[in-house]
């Protein structure tokens, strides 16, 4: 349950955000700002809320940080300062990505090593995508933005009424947890550079440099995706709809993982998946209508679904039991800095040659880096084979 609301409220918010930005007449250059906003409190603190997480339990920092980001949600509509929205999706944004992590360190210590359960894992987490746009989407038609953002902050509250039934022994017993202190609260940099030193193994390398270009590509349909289908007319409910069955279609593949992995070496499912969701994102503004924005949605959550429960398993298998949250804080890490350059460079983009030149553009710039990390996974493989 916790991946379940932690995962979705990004998309969750990819119908309601973009369109309120929109009303209040913000540039597309200003959209991407404020939508990358959510992304610069995890790149600079996942990794000091990872380490909290391992040495002193995960239950405890996802309550409060998943009540900290339903809080703020109300006060969108009743601001229309840009400055102010930046602010807040600052503070949701480190709110939800705390409760994600959180999710990924109880799945590891649980359930980790095991693609299967990844898949299910993977599978409960998607089933929030499904449910919460339409529903996002339905209040935005009905309600307005009160109604839209109304939903947004019981979205994330579920991530704290999930991390209250987490079973208490994901955090190992008691007594063997140092009580907090103040000095617990500020970063440390020997935080950061073990973080480093994790991240410069070799299964943790291969999944940031996959995760990275996905996580971009993912940040299209999080901030400019709902604006392209708005323009062509689309309702909120549409919107949320197309949403929903990429969800749908993601969390049914997520349970093939364990096949897949017999057919083909999971880095290059990750490859081959990462560089089908780039491409079906990437071709959003071929189509006017429904119908087929509906296949291509359905196909990019078809490459999503199975990539996502490999790199769950992959990272906690290259994290090691102690560091499992610390492992999701450094994929984090990197994510946000895909997740937050994307949208601000497709809104520069879009200002320049138009938005629909700015799917293409940034899909060829995110397919080139993905043919990069192919070569190199090619001629490791290659080394290792003449060893």
């Amino acid at each position: 349950m916790a991946g379940l609301f932690s995962n979705s409220t990004v998309d969750v918010a990819s119908v309601v955000l973009p369109l309120w930005l929109t009303g209040l007449g913000a540039s597309t250059a200003t959209i991407g700002l404020v939508i990358s906003a959510r992304h610069v409190l995890p790149f600079l603190f996942s990794i000091h809320a990872g380490a909290l997480m391992d040495r002193m339990g995960v239950r405890r920092f996802m309550i409060a940080m998943a009540l900290m980001s339903a809080a703020v949600m109300p006060l969108f509509p009743a601001s229309s300062w840009i400055p102010a929205a930046i602010v807040l999706q600052m503070i949701n944004g480190y709110g939800t990505s705390i409760g994600w992590i959180g999710a990924q360190s109880c799945f590891g210590r649980m359930l980790a090593h095991s693609a299967t359960y990844s898949g299910r894992f993977s599978f409960a987490a998607r089933m929030g995508s499904l449910l919460g746009p339409p529903a996002a989407g339905f209040a935005w038609d009905s309600f307005g933005p009160w109604g839209a953002f109304g939903v947004l902050g019981l979205w994330s509250s579920g991530i704290a009424v999930a991390a209250i039934f987490t079973p208490h022994d994901v955090d190992g017993p008691q007594r063997e947890r140092p009580r907090m202190t103040l000095g617990d609260l500020m970063p440390k940099w020997a935080d950061y550079q073990d973080a480093w030193v994790l991240a410069r193994e070799p299964a943790m390398r291969a999944v940031l440099l996959v995760t990275v270009m996905r996580i971009a590509a993912s940040s299209i349909q999080d901030s400019f995706y709902p604006v392209w289908l708005h323009m062509i007319d689309l309702s909120a409910t549409q919107i949320g709809l197309l949403i929903t069955i990429s969800s749908t279609v993601g969390a049914l593949s997520s349970l093939t993982v364990g096949f897949t992995e017999k057919l083909m070496a999971p880095m290059w499912v990750l490859i081959w998946t990462s560089f089908g969701s780039i491409l079906f994102v990437s071709l959003t503004p071929t189509f006017t209508s429904f119908a087929p924005l509906a296949v291509i949605a359905g196909l990019r959550g078809l490459c999503m679904g199975v990539s996502q429960p490999l790199m769950l398993s992959v990272l906690a298998e290259a994290s090691g039991e102690g560091s499992l949250s610390r492992g999701a804080a450094v994929r984090t890490t990197a994510n946000r800095v895909a997740s937050a350059s994307t949208p601000i460079a497709m809104g520069w983009i879009a200002g320049g040659f138009g938005l629909a030149s700015s799917f293409y553009i940034t899909g060829a710039v995110l397919a080139a880096g993905m043919c990069l990390v192919a070569l190199r996974t090619r001629q490791v493989e290659a080394r290792a084979a003449a060893r």
